[in-house]
């Protein structure tokens, strides 16, 4: 279903998003996204091109210029042109939001977090950002990045202590790996690119029904899930464990890795106090880390999770509780669902958001998923 929505509109800027170059349009369709722990994208199609629009298209070029798109008077995404592509008298561009100069920039120094120098994992993406993108900052224009990084600190921030060589990676290369594996989340917005623990809501919109939903709420229980003990191993032979045999359940087990497995690959030299283990073997993760590790991973299956959920990409209710502003990835939307012998509330969080625009009217998908349990009370 489509609705009548507040007229997008396309502008080329210079590079750094400061400098105004033209106008794109009209536009016969328009598609833009917010995304957790990935680089969004968005296009622009222009079907019937105007004096100004041929003008702005005579200076766009990929790897210097920027797409700005407009929400009525609201600047909702922006990003590096990627890709040019003219087909008779249209032009589609595509963009990819400023994480992209992140993809295009290499960790040119060691970073190195073994103990003692362990930090939470924000904490060193933020210095890895900060240094290695500053000669992208000392270009004429500026990417015009650094001035919008935001981190949300919480005090159970996970910890790491990941050690990385020069030349090892690029910075979103690392951001994405401590991301899958290193309880981080980032997500950009405009030009901020948000950092925060996985277990932080970057906030929480009014309650949601199933009113709020074109489609139908789905109610499961995860079986799959359920554990009542849980270790995490360094693949060394030691373990941190958490939890025990459940009265009901007994006793169900989990094993992972731990977060900075890639530690464990690379020989170090022994710090002071770590057993003085002989050079070249290495580093162990310390046995309090592994344990608050797997004390994290067995929250939320126990009981066995049962889950209340829209379909991925289910469309928004234009007559809903939640606004566009609402809609960044990592923010949690508490959901209420009344079924058939199941009644039950549930924190979500918000994993992907995309609105598309054409000829018919807007569009507003989202994609969710069970926020940590036990965080934020729903019951008002």
């Amino acid at each position: 279903m489509t609705f009548a929505c507040e007229i997008h509109q396309a502008y080329l800027y210079d590079r750094g998003g400061v400098t105004v170059l033209g106008y794109l349009g009209p536009i016969s369709r328009v598609r833009w996204e917010r995304m957790r722990d990935d680089v969004s994208h968005a296009s622009v199609n222009i079907a019937t091109r105007s004096a100004d629009c041929d003008k702005a298209l005579g200076l766009a070029a990929t790897g210097r210029t920027e797409l700005v798109i407009f929400r009525g008077d609201e600047r909702v995404w922006e990003g590096p042109i990627t890709h040019i592509t003219y087909k008779g008298g249209s032009v589609e561009i595509q963009a990819r939001d400023v994480v992209h100069y992140l993809y295009r920039t290499i960790m040119k120094g060691e970073y190195d977090n073994r103990y003692p120098n362990n930090v939470t994992a924000i904490r060193r993406l933020d210095r890895i950002i900060r240094a290695e993108l500053a000669r992208m900052e000392a270009q004429v224009p500026p990417i015009n990045v650094l001035p919008y990084l935001t981190l949300h600190e919480t005090a159970t921030d996970a910890g790491t202590s990941s050690h990385t060589l020069a030349y090892e990676d690029t910075v979103f290369g690392h951001l994405d790996k401590m991301a899958a594996r290193g309880g981080l989340d980032y997500c950009t917005v405009g030009r901020a690119i948000h950092l925060f623990d996985v277990d932080t809501a970057l906030g929480q919109t009014a309650m949601l029904t199933a009113e709020d939903f074109i489609g139908d709420v789905i109610i499961t229980e995860y079986g799959m899930e359920l554990a009542t003990f849980a270790a995490v191993t360094d693949g060394n032979g030691r373990a941190g464990v958490s939890g025990a045999a459940d009265a009901y359940y007994g006793l169900v087990e989990i094993l992972d890795m731990a977060y900075d497995e890639d530690v464990m690959a690379r020989g170090a030299t022994p710090a002071e106090g770590d057993g003085g283990q002989a050079p070249g073997v290495p580093e162990p993760v310390s046995i309090a880390d592994l344990a608050s590790q797997a004390q994290r991973n067995l929250a939320g299956r126990n009981p066995a999770p049962i889950v209340v959920r829209v379909p991925d990409n289910s469309t928004l209710n234009p007559q809903g509780a939640v606004a566009i502003v609402d809609l960044v990835p990592g923010v949690w939307l508490p959901l209420q669902a009344e079924l058939p012998g199941r009644s039950l509330s549930q924190i979500q969080k918000l994993d992907k958001m995309t609105v598309e625009e054409t000829a018919d009217g807007e569009t507003i998908q989202v994609t969710l998923h069970p926020a940590p349990l036990g965080e934020i009370d729903v019951s008002g």
